[in-house]
């Protein structure tokens, strides 16, 4: 069993604690990966991949076999918004914070780099180690297969994690089948003809329209999806209009659809254009929909789950596996599950003395000691995988 060190867990704290002190957002990980790069280059057997990204990292850990490679992803961009904590290691970043424990990610499998390294004539093949950049903005990963990620390096299966602060370290949320949502978000432009509103037969109104459309899309999920299926239909935002007088030509709207099922997610993006378009003829309206983003569904495996559960039993004790739990949340870690078999961990990050504050939240807090059950966690399951 693969066991972290006291002097090898101090020092990936220490670096944790900088990289919290000195977030970046999206686009802008450049400090984040020269602390990166400068720990790898020192481990014996690790190699830096070239590969045409300005920030994020992409290593490989040589072992001379020719087994199974297992890839771990970690994302390392932080949000934009102020922290609140008073934590020693707060950001010195005003207006900008690891609230969403991506400083903790990327220590964890900078640390399990280590491990592996140490311990590399137990593996069975390579190791290859994703630092992404960009997961907040949910374009990293797609970005890093779009530039020939798999190509580059060979990945039989794939290893992600978050850390979840509702719960305390020490436990391990491992859930089988669908654990985040598969989501699409898309815009609607209604366009009508406006003039004098005073005059309304020489109108077409098209927030009469718009707010109908808001009103209809929510029958989806009252009366086309199945209740069993979580299902979720946000319309996020109506803009259009005039002070006073004017009808205007145009209203937009923005939306979510959200589900732990592909099918219900297809058959509601079907259902609402189908609403779009017939309640825009009735209303005489013209329409245009724009698809934003879509994020497919995290999805874990049966055949790897039996197989990381006996990994964290080995770790954690049975009695701090949590095999149940889902989320409406969204995990662009799904792009690389749809090319390789993947499972995704949800780690405990609370801690007793400290309020347990949502992910995203300006007083967000992931405690330093759900490192190592993490660390030792993954790097068992990596020898437990490989075949």
């Amino acid at each position: 069993m693969l066991e972290i060190s006291k002097e090898d867990l101090e020092e990936i704290i220490k670096i944790r604690h900088d990289i919290h002190m000195h977030p970046e957002v999206s686009e802008n990980e450049f400090r984040t990966t020269k602390i990166i790069r400068d720990f790898l280059e020192k481990i014996d057997g690790i190699e830096i991949i070239e590969f045409p990204i300005e920030t994020g990292l992409i290593a490989r850990l040589n072992t001379g076999k020719n087994g199974e490679v297992i890839g771990l992803r970690a994302d390392i961009d932080a949000l934009l918004q102020k922290e609140e904590t008073e934590i020693s290691y707060k950001s010195k970043n005003d207006k900008v914070m690891h609230a969403c424990g991506h400083d903790y990610h990327t220590s964890v499998v900078l640390a399990i780099a280590k491990l592996l390294s140490k311990n590399k004539e137990k593996l069975k093949g390579d190791v290859v180690f994703i630092f992404q950049k960009s997961e907040e903005i949910t374009t990293g990963a797609k970005e890093y297969l779009d530039k020939g990620l798999f190509e580059k390096v060979k990945i039989d299966k794939i290893l992600g994690l978050h850390n979840w602060p509702e719960i305390d370290y020490g436990k391990v949320v491992l859930k089988k089948g669908p654990l985040m949502s598969t989501k699409v978000n898309f815009k609607i432009e209604i366009i009508g003809k406006g003039q004098h509103g005073s005059m309304p037969h020489l109108n077409i109104d098209p927030i009469v329209c718009a707010s109908n459309i808001v009103m209809a899309l929510q029958t989806i999920i009252s009366r086309n999806t199945n209740p069993f299926d979580s299902t979720v239909l946000s319309v996020n935002s109506i803009n259009g209009g005039s002070e006073n007088n004017l009808v205007v030509d145009r209203a937009h709207l923005s939306a979510t659809i959200r589900s732990l099922s592909k099918k219900s997610l297809e058959k509601s993006i079907k259902r609402m254009e189908e609403i779009v378009k017939n309640v825009a003829d009735a209303y005489e309206c013209k329409y245009e929909i724009k698809y934003t983003e879509k994020i497919p569904l995290v999805y874990n495996p049966e055949e790897m789950y039996e197989k990381v559960l006996k990994s964290a039993e080995k770790i954690l004790g049975e009695e701090n596996i949590i095999k149940d739990g889902q989320t409406m949340a969204s995990e662009d870690f799904a792009f690389y599950m749809e090319k390789v078999p993947g499972f995704f961990y949800w780690f405990g990050s609370g801690e007793e003395n400290h309020k347990k504050e949502a992910l995203h939240s300006k007083n967000f807090y992931c405690s330093d000691k759900a490192i190592k059950p993490a660390v030792e966690v993954i790097a068992n399951a990596v020898l437990d995988l490989q075949k």
